[in-house]
């Protein structure tokens, strides 16, 4: 019976988020998409209803006698009032004659514009986020079928754009204007460019993150590997085989206590001790593995 999902009451919605809560684990970060999800299912619900079983041109008896099932008669009967109503059907008329003039219509069908971002986002060796002309190109064309010539108009200016040298926010300002208040064009529901600056913080905090694990495993191969290499220089009848067992313990030093007798007194690299044990036992078999490899091929050449 509400004409706006902002006239729900608040306790409605507190119960629909509960309700989701007891068959889905959701946290508290998901309740605007949840939110948003349920007004659209809402709205969609109205708009299958008016479709089926409201006619402007019947009258309210005979519309009455087609009632669904679901709906009380005192709730249909002020539901047929109200589209009947000359202000709500000119309003009707305007939001109709307006969807035809869109343009650029998306061709993903049920599929999300989020699911579209995460397989874009994983294409990208730096997994960095994709920029709106990529974004509108994924959404707007589809394998096997024909693309609309206003938006291959589009796709050819905005491609023409960037290879003249504008970055991909201006080639798509030049070509669909600014931003109007609230969403972003391109990037679905529930995005706005707070949410979108903050998931490009934390994708940049986790690429960050990942070469910093990448340099720091290869800056130990290296110190191993020099280390070693020294170690067989000072110590040639040093059992090779031995060492791999003595790297893959938990003991801070490569060298074992066999042959630390026959390395004493020798000038061998020296590494901070609480860094270097750390480091050693949170190396995985993996690496160590690597980094057997790699001595092995320098002995034998």
């Amino acid at each position: 019976m509400y004409t706006s999902w902002h006239a729900v009451p608040k306790d409605t919605k507190k119960r629909m988020w509960e309700y989701i809560n007891s068959k889905f684990l959701i946290p508290v970060e998901g309740k605007k998409w949840v939110m948003t999800g349920l007004r659209d299912a809402w709205r969609r619900h109205k708009q299958k209803i008016k479709e089926n079983f409201f006619d402007k041109n019947s009258t309210l008896e005979d519309m009455l006698a087609k009632r669904p099932d679901g709906i009380p008669d005192n709730q249909f009967r002020q539901l047929i009032e109200y589209w009947k109503h000359p202000t709500v059907q000119a309003i009707c008329e305007m939001n109709s004659q307006n969807r035809k003039k869109q343009k650029w219509r998306h061709r993903m069908g049920p599929i999300n514009f989020a699911r579209v971002r995460v397989a874009l986002r994983a294409a990208k060796d730096n997994n960095e986020e994709p920029s709106k002309p990529e974004m509108f190109i994924a959404t707007r064309t589809k394998t096997g079928k024909e693309i609309q010539v206003d938006t291959q108009v589009a796709i050819a200016e905005l491609q023409n754009r960037q290879n003249s040298g504008e970055t991909a926010d201006d080639a798509f300002r030049a070509v669909f204007g600014k931003e109007q208040p609230g969403r972003l064009r391109c990037y679905g529901r529930s995005v706005t460019t707070s949410s979108l600056k903050k998931d490009e913080e934390i994708n940049n905090l986790k690429q960050k993150h990942a070469n910093e694990i990448t340099s720091l495993k290869e800056e130990l191969r290296e110190e191993m590997r020099h280390l070693f290499t020294q170690l067989l220089q000072n110590n040639p009848g040093l059992n090779f085989q031995d060492i791999p067992g003595c790297v893959g313990s938990n003991i801070a030093s490569p060298i074992d206590a066999s042959s630390a007798q026959a390395v004493r007194g020798t000038n061998l690299p020296h590494s901070s001790g609480s860094t270097h044990d750390s480091v050693l036992q949170k190396e995985d078999s993996t690496d160590l593995a690597v980094v057997r490899d790699d001595f092995s091929f320098h002995c034998l050449n």
